[in-house]
């Protein structure tokens, strides 16, 4: 086998062992399950899709990947003060 295979390989295991420990992270409360992968809510009248494994999620058409927690409140605050 080639070095390249190998450094595939490893990256590979790499990702695999990272979304599992996304999804493992990730709270299920507040939220529609639609698969194990899957999840979505209600954020101010807007969907909000959310996959846990990639810590992606889209709001508004737009889509992003990071903390979908904070993200959350931040939007809940903006919100609150706007008074929407």
């Amino acid at each position: 086998m080639g070095d390249m295979r190998e450094v595939f390989d490893d990256m590979m295991q790499h990702n695999r062992a990272r979304k599992a420990k996304n999804l493992a992270s990730a709270d299920p409360s507040g939220w529609t399950i639609h698969t194990k992968y899957h999840w979505s809510r209600d954020l101010n009248g807007k969907r909000l899709d959310y996959w846990p494994s990639k810590n992606k999620f889209q709001y508004d058409d737009r889509i992003m990947c990071g903390d979908v927690s904070g993200f959350i409140r931040k939007r809940s605050s903006i919100e609150d003060k706007e008074g929407i």
